[in-house]
C-alpha cells in the first residue's frame, strides 16, 4: 500500500510538471518522431528541396500549445489587489472599561516546599 501511494505521488508530481513545460514536452515529442513527422504528417514531404523535415507540424503544436496557455485562466500573470482583511474601527473617545473580578494568582512567585534536586546535588565538600 505504501508503494502505491509513493508511485501515485511520482505520477502526480510528474503530470504537474508537464502541464508547466507544455512546450518543452512538444519539442521532445518532435525530436521522437521527427522521421515519422516527416515522412508523413509534414506539408511540404512532396518537396524535399525545402528541408522542412515536419517543422511545419511543430510550428503548428508550438501554437496550439501557446492558444492553450492563454486560455487557461490560472496561467495568466495579472497582478491582483486582493484585500485580506478590511474591519472599520472607529474611537468614541472613552477609554474602554475592564471588569476584573477574579483574583490572579501567580504561581511562581511561591517558593517550593521541596525540591529534590537541592537534596542530591550540592557544591563539593572541600
Amino acid at each position: 500500500m505504501q508503494r502505491v501511494k509513493k508511485l501515485f505521488c511520482i505520477l502526480l508530481c510528474f503530470i504537474v510538471l508537464l502541464q508547466n513545460f507544455g512546450t518543452a514536452v512538444v519539442f521532445i515529442s518532435y525530436k521522437i518522431n521527427q522521421a515519422y513527422i516527416a515522412a508523413n504528417l509534414c506539408e511540404n514531404r512532396s518537396k524535399p528541396a525545402m528541408h522542412c523535415n515536419g517543422k511545419c507540424q511543430l510550428r503548428k503544436q508550438l501554437l496550439r500549445e501557446e492558444q492553450q496557455e492563454q486560455k487557461n485562466p490560472y496561467a495568466q500573470k495579472e497582478n491582483k489587489e486582493v484585500t485580506l482583511f478590511c474591519e472599520q474601527i472607529t474611537f468614541s473617545g472613552e477609554a474602554p472599561s475592564f471588569d476584573i473580578t477574579t483574583e490572579l494568582t501567580a504561581f511562581y512567585l511561591m517558593k517550593p516546599t521541596h525540591n529534590p534536586v537541592n537534596s542530591i546535588f550540592h557544591p563539593p565538600l572541600c
